[in-house]
């Protein structure tokens, strides 16, 4: 029956799709355990100058940066992302809204095909909430960031003090 039909062709579509995800998660764990430094990558994403802010006046949430590349022919985004410091990040964004720049979250960051984003203070970027240690300038925090396919991708990004802050 045509029922029978398609069902059975969602199924080798879900099974094939299943197979992809798959795959590229384990090609980016491969490469990302254990990644430290300025550069982590999967096969077609790279994420680096990844930093994060020194938290001012003792407050329980600061925000991280970096440059998201991806060199595959797919448009990725980003979904979700981890701070070994931090029990919460948020996607969020930064936008002028009736002559006043607001703080807003985003549901996801998008990674042009051939492209990159930068999340830059300003913009787009991560907050790290309720803290579980303060960082330091000098310090170093590991951050995972997750992608619509599934993949994820690990790197390192040093504490520094916001330029002209004391």
């Amino acid at each position: 029956s045509n029922e029978e039909g398609n069902a059975s062709a969602m199924k080798t579509l879900l099974t094939a799709r299943s197979a992809h995800v798959a795959a590229a998660v384990a090609v980016a764990a491969g490469i990302c355990l254990g990644t430290s430094g300025a550069l982590a990558q999967s096969a077609t994403l790279a994420v680096h100058d990844a930093w994060v802010r020194e938290p001012m006046g003792g407050r329980g949430m600061t925000a991280a940066f970096a440059i998201v590349e991806n060199t595959g022919p797919v448009a990725r985004a980003i979904v979700s992302a981890t701070a070994d410091v931090a029990e919460t990040v948020e996607l969020h964004e930064m936008k002028m809204v009736d002559a006043t720049m607001r703080m807003s979250p985003v549901k996801q960051i998008d990674v042009p095909a051939g492209g990159k984003v930068e999340l830059r203070p300003g913009g787009l970027h991560l907050m790290l909430f309720n803290l579980r240690t303060t960082p330091k300038a000098g310090d170093q925090v590991r951050l995972v960031l997750t992608f619509d396919d599934g993949t994820t991708v690990a790197v390192t990004a040093a504490v520094r003090k916001l330029a002209g802050m004391r």
